[in-house]
């Protein structure tokens, strides 16, 4: 069975003021006072073609006015997106994807380095006394947090697109 055939018309059904701005989602008034400004065709007295209805009504809201307004918010984004190209090609500006890869790989490279300490000092700190087994682990825990201090730029850079 062809789904086409049976299909109803909307474009061409004839309906009431009532059905056509219950369809447009407005008040009554509205629908009556855009009828009234001749942006709503009417076929007779209290119908309408609700393909018309529908055609008219957008283009009321899409017309030049709104064109436009549309045209200047499209302008305004690919400037700023042509800006933003810019300011990362000059290194102003980094892209989020690229500073969460490089910090997770820094937490990552920390964290190792903490769980090595007890399999790599433990043997070294074997017969010391309290206060030096402190210092050195001290020594080795500053050293690892120092890695997640000191960045390189170059990790920051963006990945290819």
């Amino acid at each position: 069975m062809n789904p086409k055939k049976n299909r109803k018309n909307y474009y061409a059904e004839e309906v009431s003021a009532i059905e056509a701005a219950e369809f447009l989602r407005l008040p009554e008034r509205t629908f009556y006072k855009l009828v009234e400004d001749g942006v709503i065709p009417k076929v007779e007295d209290g119908v309408y073609v609700l393909g018309d209805v529908v055609h008219a009504y957008w283009r009321s809201q899409m017309g030049k006015k709104g064109l436009m307004v549309a045209k200047t918010r499209l302008t305004n984004a690919e400037a700023e997106l042509r800006e933003l190209e810019l300011a990362e090609q000059r290194g102003d500006v980094i892209r989020k994807s690229a500073i969460s890869m490089a910090w997770g790989e820094n937490v990552i490279n920390c964290k190792s380095k903490l769980l090595s300490i007890p399999t790599k000092i433990a043997p070294e700190l074997v017969g010391q006394d309290l206060r030096a087994i402190q210092q050195k682990l001290k020594g080795v825990i500053y050293e690892a947090l120092k890695e997640l201090a000191d960045y390189d730029e170059q990790q920051f850079q963006s990945p290819e697109k």
